[in-house]
């Protein structure tokens, strides 16, 4: 069986762009959820990536609910 589509939405890349220097750099979703720090490449700067509403922690869970409800009549 494939992975959950919390596990693939934890797993995608996200393009942000590194608050001290600009430069365009990629993050997990999973290392947002976990609100860990990364370091810009380019100036070396630690970010520490905060998700203060929760969204990305959130988003995984209600695509996955929204799936498992569309198919629940077509799996009796």
């Amino acid at each position: 069986m494939g992975e959950s589509l919390a596990t693939q939405f934890l797993s995608a890349d996200l393009e942000t762009a590194c608050p001290a220097c600009g430069y365009l750099m990629w993050v997990r979703y999973s290392e947002i959820v976990a609100q860990t720090a990364v370091t810009c490449p380019c100036c070396y700067t630690q970010i520490w990536l905060v998700d203060e509403t929760g969204s990305a922690q959130n988003a995984g869970d209600i695509v996955q609910q929204q799936i498992a409800q569309a198919l629940k009549g077509i799996f009796r």
